[in-house]
């Protein structure tokens, strides 16, 4: 009975809203909730370095980049003995390496954490090969922008610590 009392316009309206509002809850849904193109962080360092050796890509859709890091030895206290003492062995707490590729109108990005083990002398290359999925659409011959970064602390206690970052750099992905 209440349709049937308001006039014409007004059920048009009413109508009307009805059907943009069943039309705007699916798009609210949908919405990308994902965070977005992820960031690569500044150049740093500190008492390490982090290079991007290479990066081949492998079906279009991974691309392997190869990076090597040197760390320095860790200051490591012994609570038992109340004294300092240095060690080379090194966890990689955090690593991350992130690949952005602009295709025409598209931005497409990929980025992977890892984690691992590292010898922290000085000296020793520790070498890491990690995959890169393409979140947008395939890789594809030609310019791109890639980052690493990697936090290590020394396995004995965890009370030191050597960090790097690439910063951005141009890089060329080739297919196989």
């Amino acid at each position: 009975m209440f349709i049937s009392s308001i006039g014409r316009r007004a059920r048009l309206v009413l109508v009307g809203g009805v059907a943009v509002l069943t039309l705007a809850i699916p798009a609210t849904v949908s919405a990308d909730t994902t965070g977005g193109v992820p960031s690569i962080q500044p150049a740093s360092s500190r008492d390490a370095t982090i290079s991007i050796d290479s990066i081949s890509v492998i079906g279009k859709v991974v691309a392997n980049v190869r990076i090597s890091v040197v760390c320095q030895p860790f200051d490591s206290y012994d609570w038992n003995t109340g004294e300092t003492f240095q060690t080379t062995d090194g966890s990689v707490e955090f690593a991350n390496v992130t690949v952005l590729q602009a295709q025409g109108r598209t931005l497409d990005y990929g980025s992977i954490d890892f984690g691992g083990r590292a010898v922290c002398d000085g000296a020793t290359v520790n070498h890491y090969e990690v995959p890169v999925s393409a979140a947008v659409s395939p890789w594809k011959n030609g310019a791109a922008v890639a980052g690493a970064t990697v936090y290590i602390a020394d396995r004995a206690s965890f009370q030191d610590s050597d960090a790097a970052s690439t910063g951005p750099l141009a890089v060329r992905l080739s297919l196989r």
